[in-house]
């Protein structure tokens, strides 16, 4: 029983020199390959060693949980990557001359599962030893004379993974890989701020630039997003996510982030801008105005501002019933609205855009403004019978002085888009109407030319 007894106490600490004893191997093989890289003939079967006793550690229970294990598990996955990534620079020296593009291509085509093993090695130490890994961060920002030797090469690959995932995700990027690139711009950044306790804007908005390009909503999103939970957003990040959302048919989703977007960046124009189409979209033509006139005041000088502006005044000043497009009432402001449509169409016209299309649009709805008020006019229906006569001499009066404004508006337009027919049509009758046949008749002759 004794014997019994005695074997039962040593076999424990036995098996646990035997795994720790897994560590010191995976350590010791790591070395040796290290040591024929520096040689310029790396063995792999060093590396294999350093691997296969890295892994019985891992399923250990006595060694599975213990930093160096990770440490070592990092390192040598990492240096499973670099391996594979010297064998694709290799495989394309023969046919990319240029340096520079053989690396990227190298980066983009290299595959990532040994790169991912050393990075979830490096999450996973954040977890079991967050001192340990301070101690590294600190190394790394302050000064690596605090640190060992050992503790140096598991600094340095920390810090290469955080270089290698941004030469990754820009090797994903020139592949046209973006999903993937996406993925790695975010986990430069993410490495970045674990490292370095500060914010990375630039990468994390680049992940957001290739999840664009990615053309996927879900990921689009999800950078996006999180630019917006960092604190780190712009403007561009919330019309993003709307569009996203509106691509994938979630019009409540994407208006919500509008309304919060246009909270959070008051002054900015794009999403302004993006807001108002959404008014217009559906119908909101006073909102739709009030967010026009606060673009005009911030850009005085951009005639589309103008042209949109004198066309929403044009349209509430003249209703049509949405179902039949008759014509309704005129509203008890349409002085005021008509004047305004007028005053916004004149100061596009007097920024001379040079844009033709939307030239032509400021001549021909001027135009036809004043073509279809002197047409109210001209049919408009006197209060009373006694008033009957009076005030159909003075609508036709006023009919006419419209045609005539109306006249020149036109030939201006038909001047910007020559052969236009609608164009060519309405002056034809706007000058038999005023009687001037001669210009009727010659104009009745270019439509007949017209194709």
């Amino acid at each position: 029983m004794k014997k019994i007894h005695y074997f039962a106490v040593l076999f424990i600490p036995f098996i646990m020199e035997a795994q720790k004893a897994k560590v010191q191997t995976a350590w010791r093989a790591l070395n040796d390959y290290e040591t024929t890289v520096k040689e310029g003939k790396p063995d792999i079967a060093y590396l294999n060693k350093a691997k296969e006793a890295v892994d019985l550690a891992l399923q250990n229970e006595d060694t599975k949980n213990q930093a160096k294990t990770h440490v070592y598990k990092a390192r040598i996955s990492y240096a499973y990557y670099q391996y594979e990534l010297t064998q694709e620079l290799k495989k394309l020296e023969p046919t990319v001359q240029d340096k520079n593009e053989r690396v990227m291509l190298a980066y983009g085509n290299t595959p990532l599962s040994n790169f991912e093993l050393a990075n979830e090695e490096l999450n996973k130490m954040k977890e079991l030893d967050p001192k340990y890994m301070q101690t590294i961060i600190d190394g790394l920002t302050k000064g690596t004379s605090i640190l060992s030797e050992d503790d140096l090469k598991f600094a340095m690959v920390a810090q290469q993974i955080k270089m290698e995932a941004g030469n990754i995700a820009n090797g994903k990027y020139k592949a046209k890989k973006y999903d993937e690139a996406a993925d790695y711009f975010y986990k430069t950044g993410y490495l970045n701020m674990s490292l370095t306790m500060k914010k990375d804007t630039s990468n994390f908005y680049n992940a957001c630039v290739a999840a664009g390009k990615s053309k996927v909503p879900a990921k689009i999103i999800e950078y996006n997003k999180k630019m917006i939970d960092l604190k780190i957003a712009s403007p561009y990040n919330y019309q993003s996510i709307y569009s996203a959302n509106l691509s994938k048919g979630d019009s409540a989703a994407a208006l919500e982030i509008l309304k919060k977007g246009r909270t959070a960046f008051p002054n900015d124009m794009d999403l302004l801008n993006t807001e108002t189409n959404v008014f217009l979209a559906k119908g909101k033509s006073q909102e739709a105005l009030n967010n026009i006139n606060t673009s005009i005041e911030k850009d005085p000088k951009n005639a589309v501002l103008y042209l949109v502006a004198g066309n929403l005044y044009d349209n509430m000043a003249n209703p049509k019933d949405k179902a039949t497009n008759k014509e309704l009432d005129k509203p008890a402001n349409f002085l005021d609205l008509f004047t305004k449509a007028e005053t916004n169409y004149s100061k596009c016209i007097e920024l001379v855009p040079s844009n033709k299309e939307l030239l032509y649009n400021a001549y021909y709805n001027l135009g036809a403004m004043y073509n279809n008020y002197g047409g109210y006019m001209q049919n408009k229906k006197p209060a009373t019978i006694t008033e009957a006569a009076k005030m159909q001499k003075e609508n036709e009066a006023k009919a006419m002085e419209l045609y005539k404004k109306a006249i020149p508006q036109l030939e201006k337009a038909l001047d910007v888009k020559s052969g236009d027919k609608p164009t060519m049509i309405a002056l034809r009758k706007l000058y038999l109407i005023t009687g001037n046949e001669a210009k009727g008749k010659e104009m009745n002759e270019k439509i007949k030319g017209a194709k």
